[in-house]
């Protein structure tokens, strides 16, 4: 029951993962977007800066200020849908130079990159030099990954058709990803056979730990 569960979901996640795709597909490919295609296109975003700003210090004052924001869009909307490409620009765009920056800026040392800190709370054991400067190197391949991204999308949007773009942003961002963390996976197994292993999955659930950890901290 538990597997026959476990698949169940997997095919959910699986098919509204699809369903996003192609919304997002549609509503920053078009000119003149439907207003549904928008409004599942933003949700994501919408929601992580919510969740963002709910776990802050500054929750009460930030979700007016989101109160407010939502309320300017909402008497708005025909704007928006006008101006949608641009609207999904700034959110890739800016979400990958965002990433870059967060991983970018911890390459100091290798104790200290996002990577390392990461693996610290996904393996229970210690971790030793060799192994951070292993991860050290992935957080370094993140940077480059997103700092390529935020080009790429900006470069296909002032150069190439707007479907190209909306292609890229919709459908080959989230595969890339998936190749970015299976790549990673792989490559780790091989350059350290003998040291503790943990799945993709777990990276993600350590990752949420480390930014709930320091929300929290802040």
């Amino acid at each position: 029951m538990t597997r026959l569960w476990r698949s169940m979901r997997l095919a959910v996640l699986a098919l509204a993962g699809l369903f996003y795709v192609v919304m997002d597909y549609l509503a920053s490919s078009s000119r003149h977007p439907p207003l549904y295609a928008v409004v599942v296109g933003a949700a994501p975003l919408t929601l992580g800066l919510l969740t963002a700003g709910w776990n802050s210090r500054f929750r009460w004052p930030v979700m007016l200020l989101a109160a407010v924001v939502l309320l300017a869009i909402a008497l708005n909307v025909d704007q928006l849908l006008t101006h949608a490409a641009w609207f999904y620009l700034l959110q890739h765009a800016g979400i990958m130079c965002g990433l870059g920056f967060m991983f970018g800026s911890t390459l100091g040392s290798h104790e200290n990159a996002l990577c390392s800190r990461i693996a610290r709370i996904a393996v229970a054991g210690s971790l030793d030099a060799a192994y951070f400067h292993y991860t050290w190197k992935v957080t370094l391949a993140w940077t480059l990954y997103f700092a390529l991204s935020a080009l790429l999308s900006l470069g296909l949007f002032a150069l190439a058709p707007l479907s190209w773009w909306a292609f890229y942003a919709a459908v080959c961002t989230p595969l890339s990803l998936g190749l970015m963390f299976g790549g990673e996976y792989l490559v780790r197994r091989l350059a350290l056979p003998d040291s503790p292993s943990f799945s993709i999955a777990h990276t993600i659930q350590s990752y949420r730990k480390y930014t709930q950890g320091r929300d929290t901290s802040q």
